[in-house]
């Protein structure tokens, strides 16, 4: 704060009239306070301070704003204000900061306001809106001609020629669109040539909205699946445009070939030798009864030539009797000259009792080239081996 001070021209002179003031710094001072805001919507636009409803057509209601200073000095009802998210409203009374607002009565307006009860919230913009224009001038009377021929969905007494929907028992209506001409029906049953579009299954329709391409409609236990035919070999299934063609590969007849020779003497093996006991050329004094002889034995040789390619079965029985002792035997199936199976070594005598030796074997194998031959050699050591009546060689196609 300022302080007065003494003179500095000394103590022998007279005092100053004026004391000197000399500013000394002290504390800052706290800061002021704002300034006062200026005021909302003056000859510009206000704000809601209160929610409202959109009332109803040709109804009032309180509307609570900021500032009326911008509403013009007019009759009420004169003019309209936009209220932000309702529309346009006409206002019919001001009164301190709140207006009574009337949504006008339909017609009124060209756009529609918002729908009666919308909610209008706090600080919704309010602003002028021009007034309303004047009533344009009324419309020209007219009408179609009530002689004309009409559908209605209802009758209507005023026309003198129509056909109202709710009054058919049955039927169907027929249009044609653009084409500005259609026709409407009594009778229940729809013409096959009137009806478009998809016809589901529960109409007798297939459900179907393409025409199926080499397949035909399979019902899966609700609705059609357009499918092709599919064979299993050797059944071929060929799908074109309009035909489905199956076929199969040329069965030929299968070719059942039997063959049998049957010992009706005895052929003796002498010891230490090897003999085909069904050879003509092994023994040519022997004796033997033979089932289908055309179908490929070979007397001489005693061989079997296989007729057809496919699976043989042959089969082989023997009884054996040794010549003076005991003899040991090994009997072998060829084929081709090879031995595709034998026997293990076996002893055949003539001793009694039961010196008689039965000896049988069955075989199946594939003969893949026609000429393929099977034969039947019996092989002995020690003594001779009579082969006795009754013994057989027998051969059997069973499949290609």
């Amino acid at each position: 704060m300022p302080s007065q001070l003494v003179s500095s021209s000394g103590c022998c002179q007279p005092c100053d009239s004026e004391p000197v003031v000399v500013n000394i710094p002290g504390p800052q001072g706290p800061a002021g306070t704002n300034g006062t805001n200026g005021t909302n919507g003056i000859n510009s636009f206000t704000y809601t301070t209160a929610p409202f409803f959109v009332p109803a057509l040709g109804s009032s209601v309180y509307v609570y704003v900021d500032n009326t200073d911008f509403l013009p000095e007019s009759v009420a009802g004169q003019f309209f204000v936009s209220v932000q998210g309702l529309g346009y409203m006409q206002v019919t009374s001001v009164d301190g900061l709140r207006l009574t607002l009337q949504n006008p009565a339909a017609g009124v307006l060209g756009i529609a306001n918002a729908v009666p009860t919308t909610l209008i919230p706090t600080g919704s913009l309010i602003t002028l809106a021009g007034a309303i224009g004047a009533t344009g001038a009324p419309g020209v009377s007219g009408g179609a001609p009530v002689g004309a021929t009409y559908i209605c969905r209802t009758s209507d007494a005023t026309l003198t020629s129509e056909t109202a929907l709710d009054s058919l028992s049955a039927g169907y209506i027929k249009t044609q669109g653009s084409s500005g001409f259609g026709a409407v029906s009594t009778v229940s049953t729809i013409p096959i040539a009137d009806v478009t579009g998809t016809v589901p299954i529960a109409q007798g329709g297939t459900n179907l909205t393409t025409a199926p391409l080499n397949k035909i409609p399979v019902g899966d236990g609700s609705t059609y699946l357009q499918k092709e035919i599919v064979g299993t070999l050797p059944i071929v299934v060929t799908n074109s445009a309009g035909n489905i063609t199956l076929s199969a590969p040329s069965i030929v007849p299968f070719s059942y070939v039997t063959f049998t020779r049957r010992l009706t003497g005895t052929n003796l093996i002498a010891s230490a030798t090897t003999k085909n006991p069904f050879s003509l050329g092994d023994f040519p004094t022997g004796s033997w009864a033979t089932l289908d002889p055309s179908s490929g034995f070979t007397a001489a040789t005693g061989r079997f030539v296989v007729p057809n390619t496919g699976y043989y079965k042959i089969d082989a029985t023997f009884n054996l009797l040794g010549s003076a002792g005991v003899a040991s035997v090994i009997v072998f199936l060829r084929k081709n000259g090879s031995n595709i199976y034998q026997t293990l070594e076996f002893n055949a005598t003539n001793a009694s009792p039961q010196s008689l030796v039965p000896v049988s074997f069955s075989y199946i194998d594939q003969a893949s080239s026609v000429g393929d031959y099977y034969d039947i050699l019996i092989q002995t050591s020690g003594f001779g081996v009579n082969v006795q009546t009754g013994s057989s060689f027998s051969v059997q196609r069973i499949q290609a």
